[in-house]
């Protein structure tokens, strides 16, 4: 193994320590150096006392799958939840009187932008696009610039998810 491998090695390390030090704060930090240094060593040896593992300060193979589970660990923890898909390539228009799941979507997305904009009535979450929807589409649209229809195609509903991803940003008061 060459001095570039043993550096790019030793800076994976340090950089799953940055992350665990997200999990356990007592962990001294780490700056992302490359070498070995007293502040790795450091770490390690904390990291090993907390872990309950021999602490000698060096990466043998019980630290390593430690260090590797609890990186796992972390970026578990920071993973965004799933999306449930709701819609499908061959998009169909949604519309009056259908009764599908996608029909839930479009009620919560236009619920959460009551939260954020004005005029929008509170909706039931059901499944059934009836005339109280079908007006909150038309109200979704116009502010939107889209053709005024009720109908949810496939523009109208791209331009409810964009905006209900961008409302994410924003934190609930």
């Amino acid at each position: 193994m060459n001095n570039t491998d043993t550096s790019k090695m030793i800076l994976e390390l340090q950089n799953y320590l940055i992350n665990i030090r997200n999990l356990h704060p007592a962990i001294p930090p780490v700056h992302p150096t490359g070498m070995y240094d007293t502040d790795t060593k450091n770490a390690v040896s904390k990291f090993q006392k907390i872990m309950r593992l021999p602490v000698t300060g060096a990466v043998d193979i019980l630290t390593w799958n430690a260090i590797i589970s609890e990186n796992k660990r972390y970026l578990a923890d920071r993973e965004l939840p799933k999306k449930i898909p709701v819609s499908t390539y061959d998009f169909k228009d949604v519309k009056l009187g259908d009764k599908r799941d996608i029909v839930y979507a479009i009620r919560i997305m236009l619920n959460h932008f009551r939260k954020r904009y004005a005029n929008y009535k509170e909706l039931e979450i059901t499944n059934i696009y009836d005339e109280e929807l079908e007006e909150a589409v038309k109200l979704f649209q116009k502010r939107s610039m889209l053709p005024v229809t009720g109908i949810v195609d496939k523009n109208t509903w791209n331009s409810l998810v964009t905006i209900y991803d961008a409302c994410k940003f924003y934190h609930d008061h």
